[in-house]
């Protein structure tokens, strides 16, 4: 198991975990939307607010496994990647397979994560006279945001840039 994949797995656990809380500490109604100032505008059911965490995270889960394990059976002409002329080459398609894999275990991971962080707002929200996420909850999906288009513009800058010739 690579790092990325170790990373998937523990943001698998932690979703997990923060579900479990949830479970024992969510009272009856649940915020489960929040609008522009932050204050819930939709409130649901202990067991759907549940049930539709549980979705999400298994559904991620699901989604960015299976999207490694499909990745196995494209074929090389249906990748779009930077520099196509030296990742297609047969000798390089193999670590080209690996490292799309690695990204697809670190954006699961981090969209793993961000559901765990959501989870535990709306769960602190629901304890409230007035629920209200307050400034964490577009600081999460902010910091979200700004890894994945971090990550992104490292992928097609550098991780999937052609080496020079003569380099190794």
């Amino acid at each position: 198991m690579g790092s990325a994949q170790r990373w998937f797995a523990g943001a698998g656990v932690l979703f997990a975990a923060a579900w479990a809380w949830a479970l024992v500490r969510l009272p009856a109604r649940v915020p489960i939307h929040f609008g522009g100032s932050g204050g819930a505008d939709a409130w649901s059911s202990r067991t759907a607010a549940l049930v539709t965490f549980a979705a999400l995270g298994l559904g991620t889960a699901a989604l960015f496994a299976g999207l490694v394990r499909f990745l196995g059976r494209v074929p090389a002409e249906h990748i779009n990647v930077p520099n196509p002329a030296y990742w297609k080459q047969p000798e390089h398609l193999g670590r080209l397979r690996r490292l799309i894999a690695e990204d697809m275990w670190w954006f699961g991971a981090s969209t793993l994560l961000l559901l765990a962080v959501v989870l535990v707002l709306v769960v602190r929200a629901a304890g409230m006279d007035e629920p209200q996420l307050g400034p964490w909850g577009p600081a999460a999906v902010g910091a979200y945001l700004l890894v994945v288009i971090a990550r992104t513009v490292w992928m097609v800058t550098r991780r999937y840039a052609a080496p020079r010739p003569g380099s190794p």
